[in-house]
Order: structure tokens, then C-alpha cells, then sequence
């Protein structure tokens, strides 16, 4: 995630129908903000491409407290994923991914990047004078009116930006409260070569001065005790791959259900007759919505000659994310199928990034694996793939 970094050209508008300055209006953001130690709010995150047809939606709990030993933020950061559950949590530089259905967490160390998106506020409540010094620059302004948003009398703060080294266009809106100086709604808008990329945050349940530091800290130890931490260069793909299983090692069996027909599925039934590939993804990724055009072109070349490919999914094989699931496959013509499984499967294959992909040749046994997924590797894979056919 790169942090975005607007560039603003629009001269200095007064606040419509108001005799604020707009200089005004940010001041109260701002003091509002350092008024208080922490916060903690909702907000649900939807986000897509205009030029496709998902809309990826996922609720989070932000929980943030000032923490003055902190040089790089300035705060103790705690977001809980809703969608799946997952932990976020940020302390003086080290940022932990706890993934309770794994049973571990993921650190990573002088993490500086964005927890939900660029819109997301949360350095804004610890950096609020950074906020105000992106609209009051000289050299940059924004464009600010009135408006009402979920029954909340707002000012709408809209920022543009070009970057003419990569021709891309971003414009962010922030709509916030008049009342409360906190954001009800934000939302990005990027283009880049034509495609159009939309980001969009709901607020609500703001909360002031309601979190403690200890107690938080305290649930964190909690949290890593539950999940330990992998210390070991977790980060590098090299080092991802060898904790993984390894080439002419055993595919360990597993069971699920098919999705599509809800009937028992086992690898078992498939060894020793079939090349097999198996995809372990879920819906809110995107390398893995990007995998799956390619891996329907696959089967669809092989599949008489003996390949098949399972879409293996434990992320959203629960009941608050089934729905979706259908509106998400119903708007795919998948030639593979998907089947729905536990996160005990994940863990059977040591699972530490999603998509990964596993090729079992007939005897069983792993002959090749990829982390993530892009064009050039996926090359490399279906050569594999006619290599164990032939």
C-alpha cells in the first residue's frame, strides 16, 4: 500500500452559505481532534472498479489512543476486520496481523502504510495539524460546500490531484459533521489508464476518550499468546515457500463440500488419476478475483486430459459472508469448481498468503507451488501443469 500524496490547485473558496472561512471550519477539525486522547469508531469499507460488477464491502471496529513514545504515529492503533477476523494492531512501529483461524500472527516492523485505506482517518486523529496543513498549503486549496449526509448537517472538503509522471487522477471527499467535526463519510477516486478505482468509507458510532492504552495492551498479549508471532522473515517469499510444503511432498487429504451442489467433496477421489490444482482464496482478495480468469482458461484447455482445479475457500464458508459469496460467484462463470472447506485445511497446508496455489501430481505429492499471483509466474505454472500431463 503507497500512501497517497495529494497535490491540490483550486483557489480558496468560502464555505457555501456560510460566512466561515474554510480556514475556520478546519481549525475546529482540528482542535476537536487534539481535544481528546482516543477514539474509537465504525466504519464499513466498500470498494471497486467502475469498469466491473463487485462491490467488496467489509465493516471494521477502529480503536486509537494517543501514545506520545510513538515517533512515527503518534498512537496505539487497534482495527478489527469484520469480515474476516482478523486483528490489526499498531504499537510504536510494529504492526501484528493476527489471524485466529490460522493461529498466528504476522509482524510486520516500521509499518507505515494505511490500515483500511488513505481515507480511513485514523492518522488524521493523530496527525490533525497534517490535515490541516494538506488544504491550507499555499501552493494547494480544495473546494469546499454544503450538504447533508444520513440526516447530519456537513461540509463537503473535496480534494483534486494529478500526477502527471504515472497520468494518474485522484480526487478524495470528505463529508463532516458540523456539529461533531468527524467525518460521516469519505471517499477516494482514482484513475489510472482508464480504469476507475473507488473507495468509499460510511462512519458512525464515534466514540471520545473511551479507550485505555493498558487495557488494550493487555488484550494484545492475549491476542499473540492465542497466535504466536512468526519472527523469522516471515515477509520474503523464499522464506514463506519453505515454511510451506515442499515439491515431492505428500498432498495431505482433506474433505469439503462442493458449492455448487453442496455434496461431499475429498481429494482423495481424485489421486493417483488426475493432475490437480488447488486454489486456496477468498472473495475480499484481489490477486485472487485476478487469478481466476486464468485459472478457468486452464481447465478449460486441460481438463480432458486429465488436470482438474478446486477453488478451495474457508474465509467465507461462514454465515454472516455465504450471501455475498453467492452474489460473487453468480457474477463469474467459473469452469472450475469451488469448494468450500475449514481453516484446519489452510493450516494442513500451511497457508500464509492467499491465492496460493498448490500443483499435486497423480502419485500425490506436490509438484509445484505459487505465492500470489501474476501473469509471468502463472506462465511457470502451466508449464508445469503439461509437463505432468504429457
Amino acid at each position: 500500500m503507497k500512501r497517497l500524496v495529494l497535490i491540490l490547485l483550486i483557489p480558496v473558496f468560502l464555505i457555501s452559505g456560510c460566512s466561515e472561512k474554510k480556514e475556520s471550519f478546519i481549525s475546529k477539525v482540528v482542535n476537536e481532534m487534539k481535544s481528546h486522547n482516543s477514539v474509537s469508531y465504525k466504519t464499513t469499507e466498500k470498494y471497486y472498479y467502475e469498469n466491473e460488477r463487485d462491490t467488496i464491502t467489509t465493516p471494521f471496529d477502529v480503536w486509537i489512543v494517543r501514545d506520545e513514545d510513538d515517533s512515527a504515529r503518534n498512537g496505539y492503533i487497534w482495527v478489527d476486520n469484520n469480515y474476516r477476523p482478523y486483528n490489526m494492531i499498531y504499537d510504536r512501529g510494529d504492526f501484528y496481523l493476527a489471524i485466529p483461524p490460522k493461529k498466528t500472527t504476522v509482524l510486520y516492523t516500521d509499518f507505515n502504510e494505511d490500515f483500511i485505506s488513505p481515507i480511513d482517518w485514523i492518522d488524521v486523529f493523530l496527525k490533525p495539524d497534517s490535515f490541516a496543513g494538506l488544504i491550507n498549503n499555499p501552493q494547494t486549496d480544495a473546494e469546499f460546500s454544503d450538504t447533508v449526509c444520513q440526516g447530519e448537517n456537513c461540509v463537503k472538503i473535496s480534494l483534486n490531484s494529478h500526477d502527471g509522471n504515472d497520468n494518474a487522477v485522484t480526487n478524495v471527499t470528505y463529508l463532516i459533521s458540523k456539529s461533531s467535526f468527524t467525518p460521516v463519510y469519505a471517499k477516494m477516486v482514482s484513475e489510472k489508464d482508464g480504469r476507475i478505482y473507488v473507495n468509499q468509507l460510511f462512519f458512525s458510532d464515534f466514540k471520545f476518550n473511551n479507550a485505555d492504552l493498558i487495557k488494550l495492551r493487555e488484550r494484545k498479549q492475549k491476542v499473540l499468546a492465542d497466535n504466536p508471532v512468526d519472527r523469522e522473515g516471515y515477509n520474503s517469499e523464499i522464506s514463506r515457500l519453505e515454511k510451506m510444503l515442499h515439491i515431492g511432498e505428500k498432498a495431505p487429504l482433506f474433505e469439503g463440500k462442493y458449492y455448487s451442489t453442496g455434496e461431499n467433496f475429498s481429494l482423495s477421489d481424485y489421486i493417483g488419476k488426475n493432475v490437480i490444482i488447488v486454489d486456496f482464496w477468498y472473495t475480499h482478495c484481489p490477486p485472487c478475483v485476478k487469478a481466476m480468469p486464468s485459472l478457468s482458461e486452464l481447465y478449460t484447455k486441460y481438463k480432458d486430459k486429465g488436470l482438474k482445479i478446486f477453488g478451495l475457500n474457508s474465509v467465507d464458508n461462514q454465515h454472516r459472508s455465504l450471501k455475498y459469496l453467492k452474489t460473487f460467484l453468480g457474477n463469474r462463470d467459473l469452469s472450475y469448481d469451488v469448494v468450500m472447506t475449514q481453516p484446519e485445511v489452510d493450516i494442513q497446508y500451511k497457508i500464509n498468503g492467499y491465492p496460493t496455489i498448490y500443483v499435486v501430481d497423480k502419485e500425490g505429492k506436490v509438484a509445484y507451488i505459487e505465492i500470489g499471483f501474476d501473469e509471468e509466474k502463472f506462465e511457470v505454472l502451466k508449464a508445469r501443469v503439461r509437463e505432468l500431463l504429457e
